[in-house]
């Protein structure tokens, strides 16, 4: 665990870290985000004692940063920065090996260490080992720089903009590769970012940091939902939510008070409830718990409308629960059937209804232009 307690740090006389309260629990993986200046960089390598604070506690694991040994830091922290930060008289598999000789690792174990580590960050062993950083891409750069940091097995790992030169299609690569490295070795991760995709896609929490100070830390869902003030709002993107359909759930559109009816109710006070709502099918509830659909043109034909409708109903209906992601909503949906989708609870009692017309139109909030911020124009 990693906790900031009243940590603050100047520069001169701007006071770049003001008062920061932070926990950060085992195995999350924490991004730090924010404009250029805002600290972000500062609070991360005051972790690893790059940068020393004026006031307050950086506490790892229930030891104070400022007790520890600067060279019993490798053993507990790996560092990656941009372009992997390789020193470039040295090969490839030495550039790796550095921080498990510094961890006092036996001789005969790092060899196979690099090679495993290599492996996993999709590098042949056998054909870069011997290379040196000159000789390879960024993106390669980058993924021997996660490897060496990743190597000698520390519990925290901290990234300073490891992917911000790189291509789109190569930082797509490694930020799978790394999420993937997360969930097998459940590290400590501290990933310093300024675009708000990456942070979505990364992190379990995200930390936004304005002035010096945190204006919000939350999962990426909560953020993207509930911004804590204006600033975040703006910061965030109001249209990010509706590109995230995995953090959008049926229950947050879904249309209110369906037009309903009791499975007791005879043919006739089900037409008539359909004329008076202008609709062609009724959801029916039994004790307000979904029981079926009712179509018109499964009754419009019969001839005794005194009969019960339980006799015409249908369960050859799409439903989904109240937290089934907008993404899995999409691909259950056949676009050329009936458009009327009720929404129920893992219980089965009814909440809701989706149409074809909500589903257009939440999917099409991702494109809608954001409002401009309110303020004269060329006519004054």
């Amino acid at each position: 665990m990693i906790e900031f307690k009243e940590v603050r740090k100047s520069y001169k006389t701007k006071q770049v870290l003001k008062g920061i309260n932070l926990t950060i629990a085992d195995g999350e993986f924490m991004v730090l985000i924010g404009s250029s200046g805002c600290g972000k960089t500062t609070l991360l390598k005051t972790i690893n004692k790059l940068i020393s604070i004026d006031s307050g506690d950086v506490i790892i694991n229930g030891v104070n940063v400022r007790e520890l040994d600067e060279t019993q830091l490798p053993k507990k922290i790996g560092y990656v920065v941009q372009e992997g930060g390789l020193f470039p008289h040295m090969t490839i598999e030495d550039n790796i090996a550095l921080t498990m000789k510094l961890a006092e690792w036996p001789e005969d174990k790092i060899h196979d260490r690099v090679t495993e580590m290599l492996q996993l960050v999709n590098l042949d062993p056998e054909a870069y080992r011997n290379l040196y950083p000159s000789q390879l891409s960024g993106g390669q750069r980058q993924r021997v720089g996660v490897a060496r940091a990743f190597a000698s097995d520390p519990p925290i790992i901290l990234m300073d903009e490891p992917f911000s030169a790189l291509d789109p299609v190569t930082r797509s690569e490694l930020q799978n590769e790394v999420s993937a490295l997360h969930e097998n070795f459940h590290k400590t991760i501290v990933f310093v970012t300024h675009d708000m995709d990456e942070a979505i896609k990364l992190s379990t929490r995200i930390c936004v940091i304005h002035d010096g100070k945190i204006v919000q830390c939350d999962t990426p869902e909560r953020l993207l939902k509930h911004p804590a003030n204006d600033y975040v709002d703006s910061f965030i993107g109001r249209n990010r939510l509706w590109s995230n359909p995995n953090f959008i759930y049926a229950e947050d559109f879904m249309l209110q008070n369906p037009v309903q009816t009791h499975i007791n109710r005879t043919v006739m006070q089900a037409i008539m409830q359909m004329s008076i709502y202008h609709v062609d099918c009724l959801l029916v509830t039994r004790g307000g718990k979904m029981a079926g659909m009712l179509r018109l043109s499964n009754i419009i034909h019969i001839e005794d409308y005194a009969q019960p409708i339980d006799a015409f109903i249908t369960d050859d209906y799409i439903t989904v629960f109240n937290d089934t992601s907008l993404e899995e909503i999409v691909s259950k949906v056949d676009y050329n059937q009936t458009g009327v989708i009720p929404v129920t609870d893992h219980d089965g009692y009814l909440k809701g209804f989706l149409t074809k017309g909500c589903l257009l139109a939440t999917l099409s909030r991702q494109f809608t232009p954001e409002p401009e911020e309110k303020g004269s124009d060329s006519n004054g």
